[in-house]
């Protein structure tokens, strides 16, 4: 069975709050239903999480959240808007795509 990841990300240029992340995840989440990430911490602990912060090649910041299913046209258009309304800075919004 082939492993394929369906995520949505936000890609700014800077760490954004604590508040900024859980926004971000209520809408996705409002609109297509989400997975929780299981992981390891620098500890070796397990862990769970809803959305994966990581640092981007070009010095911004991509914050992700895995999916359960691939996102179509009109559900990322719909969380693009969302996110609009309640953010107020720059970013970019990315979905995979199954080819």
């Amino acid at each position: 069975m082939e492993f394929v990841k369906k995520f949505c990300r936000l890609v700014v240029p800077h760490e954004i709050s604590n508040d900024d992340v859980a926004e971000f995840y209520d809408v996705v989440q409002s609109v297509i239903p989400t997975k929780v990430v299981t992981a390891y911490n620098e500890d070796g602990d397990f862990i769970e999480a809803n959305v994966m912060a990581y640092d981007a090649a070009h010095g911004g910041h991509i914050y992700e959240i895995v999916l359960d299913h691939q996102v179509d046209i009109e559900e990322g258009e719909e969380i693009a808007d969302l996110l609009a309304e309640v953010l107020d800075f720059d970013f970019e919004f990315e979905t995979s795509l199954e080819i």
